[in-house]
């Protein structure tokens, strides 16, 4: 899989920007069903490993997530136009 994206954000009132490799992913949507067993069945599940050379030491978790929930949404896209184009 191995797709990489650059992410932007501030360090020191600069902008910086992130490489971000995406190692795993994987997503399934839910059913919204009443009779679905567990959680994942009803809302779906997504999970996504990542890595990057580049420091990613300043930010705080909640930036963390704020990018990590950017880069789940930037990958979808790419799978979904792939499989589009396929």
């Amino acid at each position: 899989m191995a797709r990489t994206y650059e992410y932007w954000t501030v360090k020191d009132g600069e902008d910086v920007s992130i490489n971000l490799t995406v190692v795993y992913f994987s997503q399934s949507k839910g059913n919204f069903s009443s009779q679905a067993a567990d959680p994942d069945e009803y809302f779906g599940h997504c999970e996504i490993n990542w890595e990057s050379k580049d420091d990613t030491s300043f930010m705080t978790e909640s930036e963390i997530a704020s990018m990590e929930e950017w880069l789940v949404n930037e990958h979808s896209e790419y799978l979904a136009d792939q499989a589009y184009y396929d």
